[in-house]
């Protein structure tokens, strides 16, 4: 094993970090790893090029890289991603759904409580500032995990 380690060229190091950094990306899930990991790839693929291995050049070739990807790259990936069919499905199973004023909507709070929708608890608001415990309302909309109520 040390002499496999030994015998290898610096760009076989570039292409194993970077790669494993791409790896990683599926535990984190916000594609700078990956980014980090495909300039890693990218250096390694210059050094096997031909690139010199003096002066820091790898490295500047990584930082540019890595900068450029994270600006330019992530933002086209995540929003090709959240465009999912399925982030809009969650998002929309929500709407139209009967929920049931579990506290708040009162003198103390009006416009704001809780609701419960299959089983848990949800913020929600109102424009109806008053109501009562048990009463039924429709979900109109979301705001990350604050439902917006209506009546039915």
């Amino acid at each position: 094993m040390e002499s496999l380690i030994s015998s290898m060229d610096v760009h076989h190091y570039w292409l194993i970090i970077g790669f494993g950094l791409m790896l990683l990306e599926f535990v984190m899930g916000n594609f700078v790893l990956f980014c980090l990991g495909l300039s890693g790839v990218v250096v390694g693929a210059a050094l096997w090029g031909g690139l010199p291995n003096e002066n820091g050049y790898p490295f500047l070739l990584f930082a540019v890289s890595s900068v450029a990807l994270v600006f330019g790259l992530r933002a086209k990936l995540r929003e090709l991603f959240d465009k999912t069919d399925a982030a809009n499905e969650l998002k929309d199973d929500f709407i139209g759904r009967d929920v049931s004023i579990e506290s708040g909507f009162d003198q103390a709070t009006p416009g704001m409580g809780k609701v419960n929708y299959r089983g848990a608890s949800w913020k929600a608001k109102s424009e109806t500032l008053h109501w009562e415990a048990g009463q039924i309302a429709v979900v109109v909309s979301r705001e990350s995990s604050l439902l917006i109520i209506d009546k039915e």
